[in-house]
């Protein structure tokens, strides 16, 4: 959003972040690429990752929990989430600078994304400071949705 309007760009894809790459011999995603932001860092790719790791299948929230109890699989797979996401974000920061950074789907959730996450990505950025905020959606895993269904309504 600029300016209270949406923007959608000359391919209509403005916003879409989860096909860039992060890692660069990471796992193939479905667009073709390796390493993008959707199998790194998105809940099926944490769930996959904890997996390859520990030969045991969690779902994020069951890794989220893990990790709080000490679980040493669950707390590297948040590391890594924290580690990819501040590579990301900083990507996001240094090109378009913007204000705030809604972080939507259900990585949203987990709280240990955002505890001191300026730290890391202050070293990826141009400028020598963080103003930008980096927040949970108000509506929860829905909000994508609901913006959606508000975009169909004014239309």
């Amino acid at each position: 959003m600029i300016d209270g309007k949406c923007l959608y760009g000359c391919h209509g894809i403005a916003g879409e972040w989860g096909h860039n790459v992060i890692e660069s011999q990471g796992t193939d995603c479905y667009c073709g690429k390796q390493g993008c932001v959707e199998t790194v860092i998105s809940g099926k790719g944490l769930e996959r990752y904890y997996r390859e790791i520990s030969d045991q299948d969690l779902s994020l929230p069951e890794i989220v929990a893990a990790a709080k109890s000490g679980n040493e699989y669950a707390q590297k797979t948040i590391e890594r989430l924290r580690h990819y996401f501040s590579l990301a974000v900083a990507k996001i920061i240094n090109v378009i600078d913007p204000e705030v950074i809604v972080i939507g789907g259900g990585v949203g959730n987990v709280d240990a994304l955002y505890d001191n996450i300026d730290q890391l990505i202050l070293p990826h950025l141009f400028n020598p400071e963080l103003n930008t905020l980096i927040v949970k959606p108000e509506l929860g895993d829905s909000a994508g949705v609901f913006g959606a269904a508000a975009l169909v309504k004014h239309l």
